[in-house]
């Protein structure tokens, strides 16, 4: 190996040690997974709580500025202020009632400050456009958590509701 080749080697290898996406890294450790666990289960109960006060603001004051939220029918809202305007228009009116319960079967932190979620969620009290109690919905919920500044932000949620599938056997 020639002294070009060795420099070009260190020269390389220095970016790469420096890279900010290398100082950045998060490894993740058991303590750091729980304590982080805790404070994402913690951003839900809050969530939970804004939504049972019908606290839209509080609400969409928890995802990321650019984060999005889809409803179960595709609808999408894209940043915090259409996902305020969406639970403000929500919370006017078919929803004015409604209790929720999330109950998050499992958290998985992909990095050190990124988390994906699962769960289900009752939400019950909400009415059609007529006022008529619609019952309960039950459904589940797909988040990515996103950790920023110290704190955790939803960036992403999915609710979905289960159907029966054409082509699967029934249970």
């Amino acid at each position: 190996m020639n002294y070009r080749s060795l420099a070009g080697l260190s020269i390389s290898f220095l970016l790469v040690a420096t890279c900010p996406a290398h100082a950045k890294a998060n490894p993740a450790s058991p303590k750091s997974d729980v304590e982080n666990d805790v404070a994402v289960r913690k951003l839900y109960e809050q969530f939970t709580a804004a939504w049972n006060r019908h606290d839209t603001n509080a609400m969409a004051n928890m995802w990321v500025e650019d984060g999005d939220h889809v409803e179960p029918d595709g609808r999408v809202a894209k940043g915090r202020r259409e996902i305020e305007a969406a639970l403000k228009l929500q919370h006017g009116g078919i929803f004015k009632n409604t209790q929720l319960k999330l109950t998050l079967d499992s958290v998985w932190f992909i990095t050190g400050d990124v988390a994906l979620v699962d769960g289900t969620y009752e939400l019950s009290g909400a009415s059609d456009p007529g006022g008529k109690d619609i019952g309960t919905r039950i459904g589940r919920l797909t988040s990515v958590f996103l950790k920023e500044g110290g704190r955790w932000w939803i960036a992403a949620s999915r609710l979905m509701i289960p159907s029966a599938l054409p082509y699967r056997e029934k249970k």
